[in-house]
């Protein structure tokens, strides 16, 4: 790729981003297509995101992804945000309209990009979540205009989950469960467990929580890497199908890259341009 006066800069700004894919990603597809763009990882300490956010209007960038933890910190620096922001709360894409910095989010429609590849479509299903932050919210705003059946968040801290359950607005279909040991029988049936905690369920390596009575379901796991999930571990011992965060990185970054590019996004390119993190 041939850097010159013409080059235009997209990025990510989130920290730590040292083990981001999303460079790779994003060049493959610049270069398959052969666009004057490159697109490089930003570490942002918490107190420079005002800055950093400038930064994208100043030098002209085509705009950014932002990762944790800065996703809802970058929302007060915006002009105008999508609804799908608007929905999820967050910002994972900040598009640079001629100086006009516009927020997105694309992190729930990739999930649901990745269930469809995975060959499960969500209408109508029995879905579980487990957990109740940001990425909890972005693949529940999902997953409910796909129109699942039912929706039940199991978390830690009870109030968490009635706070994002009210954001969500649909209490015919979302229900809470506190997190124990135990399975919860209201979860028997379900076709779908996503787990979304950034602190797994564990003892010494092992997933503790018991979620036997969702046997059969899809259980997905947002996390990727090398080091094998104890949660996907987990689902293997219940003879469940298992499918790891790469494809929903895969497909939230094709969505960021046809709004950075007005481009469709050379998925199969991208694709192979992953390869599991550490």
């Amino acid at each position: 790729m041939e850097i010159n006066g013409q080059t235009r800069l997209a990025g990510l700004i989130g920290n730590p981003v040292l083990y981001s894919q999303s460079p790779a990603m994003h060049n493959a597809a610049f270069r398959h297509l052969n666009l004057p763009m490159v697109y490089v990882a930003f570490t942002v300490e918490a107190e420079r995101v005002p800055e950093a956010v400038a930064a994208v209007r100043a030098l002209n960038m085509v705009g950014v992804n932002i990762t944790v933890p800065h996703k809802e910190a970058v929302l007060p620096y915006l002009d105008q945000l999508d609804d799908s922001a608007l929905q999820c709360g967050a910002v994972n894409t900040i598009v640079n309209r001629d100086g006009k910095l516009i927020g997105y989010n694309t992190d729930g429609l990739g999930f649901l990009d990745s269930l469809r590849e995975a060959g499960f479509e969500p209408q109508d299903k029995d879905v579980v979540i487990l957990g109740a932050g940001g990425s909890a919210r972005a693949v529940a705003v999902a997953l409910l205009a796909a129109n699942v059946r039912s929706l039940t968040l199991i978390n830690r801290t009870v109030a968490k989950a009635e706070k994002l359950a009210e954001v969500l607005g649909t209490p015919e279909k979302v229900h809470i469960l506190p997190l124990r040991q135990h399975s919860a029988p209201e979860i028997k049936g379900a076709d779908l467990v996503v787990n979304t905690l950034s602190v797994p369920f564990l003892s010494q390596g092992k997933w503790l929580l018991d979620l036997s009575a969702a046997r059969g379901a899809l259980f997905y796991d947002l996390r990727y890497g090398k080091m094998p999930s104890a949660f996907l571990d987990y689902a293997q011992t219940l003879g469940s199908p298992q499918v790891d965060g790469l494809g929903m990185l895969l497909h939230q970054g094709a969505r960021a890259f046809s709004l950075f590019t007005g481009r469709e996004a050379p998925v199969e390119v991208m694709r192979q341009a992953l390869v599991p993190g550490p």
